[in-house]
């Protein structure tokens, strides 16, 4: 018996990635949720932050920025807003990214509000492209 999950992460734009892994490690909106074999069934909103996908040795890092996520008789589904693998992301270019942001004055309250979500997503992705 293999004890593997099937995982199955979809954007709007495109499969991510479709496989098995042992153990899968998400973002949810209130914190990180992880999920093994026989895993309880859940439904839960996805947050903005690191995913960890590991299958013997090797663990697959990627980023989430919203979404849903959904385990059921071991098949994981994560429906994501936005997700990137590590390969994908430019570690130069989001540093980059954050100086900008930082730089960058805020007047109104919904400026704020966009560019601190932006921060966000943007120390989550820095993070996995630093891994």
């Amino acid at each position: 018996m293999s004890m593997k999950i099937n995982c199955s992460i979809l954007t709007p734009d495109k499969i991510l990635y479709d496989g098995q892994v042992h153990f899968a490690v998400v973002q949810a909106y209130d914190g990180e949720v992880g999920f093994l074999y026989n895993h309880a069934p859940l439904v839960s909103e996805l947050g903005i932050g690191e995913m960890r996908l590991r299958t013997g040795d090797i663990t697959e890092y990627m980023v989430v920025e919203g979404g849903f996520v959904e385990i059921k008789g071991n098949n994981l589904v994560i429906l994501a807003e936005s997700a990137y693998k590590k390969e994908e992301l430019s570690k130069e270019t989001i540093e980059n990214r954050i100086k900008e942001i930082e730089a960058t004055e805020k007047k109104t309250y919904e400026q704020r509000l966009m560019l601190d979500i932006d921060l966000k997503k943007q120390k989550a992705r820095l993070k996995v492209a630093s891994r």
